[in-house]
């Protein structure tokens, strides 16, 4: 037997024994009739068991033919209905004929003319059917194609949405992802009627759809399945509520919605949805993994880019501020600290987006601190750390700070071999995906661990190098009996010079180096003149003392660590007006580490004993140095000098 013959037919005719023959003639053809009497009971049978076809008599009592079709129609569209009249009632049977009945007959009729337009309508019932499947397939395919197309996730939603909303025929709908951070359904993209507001209800039907991962249909006051009828559907003509899944789990849900004097939705509209929310389910989760690898691409090119960029940085400091400019380039963060651990005093350099109060501050160093001490199993202390602002390169995004942050991350920067300290990251701002960001944050600081252990095994390595050099500084002293301790003392006074300048800390360094090592060119000079007695001869000064700043420079221009000291070693003795040595630079060309070694270096002989002379004494010398500002020496520098001579008491 076919699957159009298994329809029920809802037989219309008041004539007893006539409805009683037709049924028992469609019966063993083996269809199933129920016989209406009337129309009243005719119409109860039609919205109770949902005929497959009604078969109705115009002349049955309290039936309206016309008006019956409108009914029908309004309910079940696709039902078609076979007239049976006298030829009195030909009119009317066209009438009906046209307002959308699927045949007549006009009576007497013998069973096997019914019979054959029973089948007719039933076949013509299965081949819409048919029609009807093959124009969803061909949708779901065309459908199933642009999803597929693209991996962008804006486009497969703006798909998604716009093609469950056009197959519905749907007035309302939303549809919603699930934020699984936070295990809830956030709504992405929505359209509404204007006819009533009915997100509460339909936010509702999501979330029973997201916890039982199945789909929900409300029609006609009743919800499928059945186990979902206490759920509140007041004012919800007619609705399906589907879920977006990959492997099981949901990932979304669609909610579609017909308001009030539209057609139900039927279980087959619901399955079509379905269809289309398990193909967008799966190339929605597609694109979250290809946004998710590019992410992680992107993530591992920062990483891959800023340790690139360390290679070859060996300041702390350099390092440091690297980091920084990477994280304010790539986050939304208002404050970065970083505790810089010490052998003695330690720091807590910090850059924020605006202005924050010492409090604050305070505050944040000690979580810094108290979760370093953790880690790192040790104890410092608060009081021995030095809080200041740190200067970096890069475009400050405006807007105003709120309190309290929002986002706290601490990572401490310690290592097997080395403890360094730990980073402050906060906003007040919500971040997004704020695991992945610490992830991220983790892997950037992991790196400036690397950089900054780099950083210490140079400086040690350099510090072994000034410590052999300082060796041969010392002994240039002790040929020269009257200078012992003469450029430690020119290293501490440069280096005062050179912050009460505002140098940067990189140059100070160099300076300070600088001062130690700026007559290691006299190891080459002979004794008998470094300790001569009286004046140097003209041939003794010009011909080999002035040569040793040449001496200098060249020892330690081949060593790596030390190329940075050249030039201030090479020119410490060149004069601000052109008349020094040994190229008679004048004004800046000559580097400012030089300047102001110049000025450290004839302080402190003016000062000390020499063979030729006893020591002229702090005023002396501080008055002497006045006097040859602009001349020999750089104004600027003699002017810092006499603000740290000040401060240390050396002008009465």
């Amino acid at each position: 037997m076919s699957s159009f013959e298994e329809h029920l037919v809802v037989l219309a005719d008041s004539d007893r024994a006539h409805a009683a023959a037709i049924a028992a003639s469609l019966s063993q053809k083996g269809f199933k009739t129920i016989v209406a009497s009337d129309g009243v009971q005719a119409l109860e049978l039609f919205e109770q068991i949902n005929p497959g076809l009604v078969i109705a008599d115009l002349k049955l009592p309290s039936f309206d033919i016309l008006e019956f079709i409108k009914n029908t129609r309004t309910r079940k569209s696709s039902v078609p209905i076979i007239i049976t009249s006298f030829s009195s009632d030909i009119d009317l049977a066209v009438k009906a004929i046209q307002q959308g009945a699927f045949d007549y007959l006009l009576k007497p009729f013998q069973p096997e003319i019914l019979l054959k337009k029973v089948r007719q309508a039933f076949q013509t019932i299965h081949l819409a059917k048919e029609n009807t499947v093959l124009n969803e397939l061909v949708s779901l395919y065309d459908i199933t194609s642009k999803l597929t197309s693209t991996h962008a996730l804006d486009s497969l939603l703006d798909i998604t949405f716009q093609y469950c909303m056009q197959i519905a025929k749907a007035d309302q709908g939303t549809l919603q992802l699930v934020d699984r951070e936070n295990r809830k359904l956030v709504t992405v993209r929505k359209q509404d009627s204007g006819r009533g507001d009915t997100d509460i209800r339909l936010a509702t039907m999501a979330e029973w759809v997201f916890e039982h991962c199945k789909s929900l249909l409300v029609a006609d006051g009743r919800t499928e399945p059945f186990t979902a009828k206490n759920i509140d559907t007041e004012g919800i003509h007619t609705s399906i509520s589907a879920p977006l899944k990959i492997s099981g789990e949901v990932i979304g849900v669609v909610n579609l919605l017909r308001v009030a004097g539209q057609d139900s939705f039927t279980i087959t509209d619901m399955n079509v949805i379905d269809v289309l929310a398990s193909q967008a389910g799966i190339a929605i989760n597609n694109a979250n993994l290809y946004s998710s690898i590019n992410q992680k691409l992107d993530e591992l090119m920062l990483i891959s880019t800023y340790s690139e960029q360390l290679m070859g940085v060996v300041d702390k400091y350099d390092v440091i501020r690297c980091l920084y400019e990477t994280v304010i380039q790539h986050f939304s963060l208002d404050i970065i600290g970083f505790l810089i651990v010490q052998r003695h005093t330690h720091e807590f350099l910090y850059w924020a987006r605006g202005e924050v109060d010492d409090t604050f501050l305070r505050n944040t160093c000690k979580l810094v601190i108290e979760n370093y001490n953790k880690v790192s199993e040790t104890l410092i202390n608060e009081r021995r750390v030095s809080i200041r602002k740190f200067q970096v390169q890069t475009k400050i995004i405006p807007g105003e700070i709120k309190f309290p942050m929002s986002f706290n991350h601490v990572i401490p920067v310690c290592g097997d071999d080395f403890k360094f300290g730990a980073v402050y990251f906060g906003t007040s701002r919500e971040l997004s995906n704020a695991n992945e960001k610490k992830t991220l944050l983790s892997g950037l600081v992991s790196q400036t661990r690397i950089a900054l252990t780099n950083s210490k095994l140079y400086s040690d390595m350099k510090e072994n190098y000034i410590k052999t050099i300082k060796a041969l500084a010392i002994a240039v002293d002790a040929k020269d009996t009257y200078t012992h301790g003469h450029s430690e003392n020119v290293m501490s006074i440069a280096e005062a010079i050179a912050y009460e300048m505002n140098i940067d800390e990189k140059l100070v360094s160099i300076i300070r180096d600088a001062g130690l090592l700026h007559d290691i060119g006299k190891i080459g000079i002979p004794g008998y003149i470094l300790n001569k007695p009286g004046p140097l001869t003209y041939e003794e000064f010009n011909g080999i003392m002035k040569t040793h700043s040449a001496l200098g420079a060249n020892i330690v221009k081949d060593v790596p660590f030390l190329r940075d000291l050249y030039k201030p070693i090479l020119y410490h003795h060149e004069h601000y007006d052109g008349n020094g040595y040994p190229e008679g630079l004048k004004g800046e060309q000559i580097p400012i580490a030089a300047r102001i070694l110049h000025v450290a270096d004839a302080f402190e002989a003016m000062t000390s004993n020499r063979p030729y002379r006893n020591s002229l004494g702090r005023s002396e010398a501080i008055k002497r140095l006045t006097e040859a500002s602009g001349k020999q020496f750089d104004p600027a520098v003699i002017d810092a000098f006499i603000r740290f001579a000040s401060r240390k008491g050396w002008i009465e």
